[in-house]
């Protein structure tokens, strides 16, 4: 849970607030209380306990994800929920005169309100979900190691691809491999700091997911360069690939800390096959090779 996300939640803790008070405003002005000896404690504890574990789990909800339709519908449920649960506390302390009889009548409503409110928004929930799990299945290819996936990237290491690729390769599965550097990143890192340079090697592995199909794996190969792992394609689909993916980065508008001014980058990008009479340490050495040498070129 994220504390500074509250910040970002000031309409839905105003809301939370005012229905909290409308509850206790509505049973003050309209109850009387009771004696100390006529209060039941033991429902003042059950019922109690349920008002504040719900304000617990709107808590929750509002340090735990950004503002959006799915948090606001998921406060709004709660709310109303609470609401009810308010009020049941306070009938142990109170009773009504016939005149306001109707608020002891009417507040369950609020909460089956709140039910529905809830039903609806854990559907939006579940319809997220469906879509990160998507995105997070173009990350993963079919496998799932998370301890071993790089801090800053988020995408997986290169031990793991290399585990994955020699699977492939014993397999004798078409497959094709797409390596990307990113040109002058030293320089970029002098320029803007390592800590800026970590967000834009960010930038770039999310702009590297969007583009793979769920059977890829990307991976971060070593400092600025990334390597993809793309089963059954062959050499013209994989160099049509990275020449998209290329055009891709040189669009991006990267912006450095509070400066107004984007900053264009680029990638360079060689492709190679998986083939069994060649092993993947000398395909990746001739394709970083490559690489090298186009960076001189350029330089």
């Amino acid at each position: 849970m994220d504390f500074s996300l509250l910040t970002r939640h000031r309409g839905l803790l105003a809301f939370v607030m005012l229905v909290f008070g409308l509850a206790v405003t509505l049973c003050i002005s309209n109850g009387q209380l009771k004696d100390m000896a006529d209060v039941e404690w033991l429902d003042v504890i059950g019922e109690g306990s349920v008002c504040l574990l719900t304000l617990c789990w709107i808590t929750a909800v509002m340090m735990s994800r950004p503002p959006g339709k799915v948090t606001g519908l998921l406060v709004a449920g709660l709310s109303f929920f609470n609401f009810s649960a308010l009020l049941d506390v306070f009938d142990e302390f109170t009773f009504y005169s016939d005149a306001v009889h109707w608020l002891s009548v009417v507040e369950s409503i609020p909460a089956a309100v709140g039910m529905v409110v809830m039903s609806v928004a854990l559907y939006f929930w579940h319809q997220e979900q469906l879509a990160l799990n998507k995105q997070l299945q173009r990350r993963e290819m079919w496998y799932r190691a998370h301890d071993q996936i790089d801090v800053i990237t988020q995408l997986y290491r290169a031990d793991y691809w290399r585990a994955r690729a020699m699977e492939l390769q014993e397999q004798g599965v078409e497959a094709a491999v797409v390596v990307l550097d990113i040109n002058d990143f030293s320089e970029f890192n002098l320029r803007y700091g390592h800590a800026e340079g970590d967000r834009f090697l960010r930038e770039i592995s999310q702009l590297i997911v969007m583009n793979l199909r769920a059977v890829d794996l990307a991976c971060r190969y070593a400092g600025d360069r990334f390597v993809i792992l793309m089963p059954e394609i062959g050499a013209g689909q994989a160099e049509e690939f990275a020449k998209q993916l290329e055009c891709s980065v040189r669009n991006v508008a990267f912006k450095s800390g509070g400066q107004t001014t984007a900053i264009f980058h680029s990638v360079r990008s060689v492709c190679g096959q998986l083939q069994q009479q060649v092993t993947l340490a000398e395909m990746l050495c001739g394709l970083n090779r490559q690489l090298d040498e186009s960076s001189q070129q350029v330089a």
